[in-house]
């Protein structure tokens, strides 16, 4: 009986884990996938931290989603075939969900060459019917010829194919839904 007690006010404390109805959560620090230094947007190098607003006010940190392959679409809201073509991430998002495909669409300027605002953000969802893939609010900072401090935009849409790993695989100007299932299909079919 004193064994009890004692085991019971003393002893039975779980170092690392908290149990609580069946459910163990380890409370060991868990080490970040995240493990080079340098990042730019390149082809072939690890993509830069993106960390932007999205539509619904929550703060998207781009690193957050390791372990995904990811399409970002960088659209304006002036662009017509932006604008036509801007459903298309849900339909890739439902093809490649067995591979887990992350849709981002950036805004990255509105009618008047601004940043968009909460009124061109409702209006693109409006637009595209968006449940699933992710809307950013974006601005021309995140444009650089050089890809060292920005997406090396050359027309729009611009779509950036990144996988894994977080490394850019491919990217291009313009649409082209055969080009970019072609080089979709083709990273995953590098990466088996």
């Amino acid at each position: 009986m004193l064994s009890l007690l004692f085991c019971l006010f003393v002893a039975c404390i779980p170092p690392k884990t908290q149990v609580d109805s069946a459910v163990v959560i380890d409370t060991a620090p868990v080490e970040s996938p995240i493990h080079w230094d340098e990042c730019s947007y390149r082809i072939g190098e690890h993509i830069c931290n993106i960390e932007l607003v999205d539509s619904n006010g929550n703060q998207f940190k781009l690193y957050e989603h390791y372990g995904r392959p990811i399409v970002i679409d960088l659209a304006t809201v002036w662009c017509g075939i932006c604008r036509a073509t801007a459903h298309e991430g849900e339909n890739f998002m439902a093809n490649y969900a067995e591979e887990d495909l992350l849709w981002v669409t950036i805004l990255v300027e509105n009618r008047e060459g601004e940043s968009p605002n909460a009124v061109d953000m409702a209006e693109w969802l409006a637009l595209t019917n968006t449940h699933n893939s992710v809307l950013l609010y974006g601005s021309r900072d995140l444009i650089d010829p050089a890809a060292e401090n920005g997406f090396p935009i050359s027309g729009w849409p611009t779509y950036v194919i990144i996988d894994q790993d977080l490394q850019i695989y491919h990217g291009f100007a313009g649409w082209s839904k055969e080009y970019l299932e072609n080089k979709l299909d083709e990273m995953f079919l590098i990466q088996q």
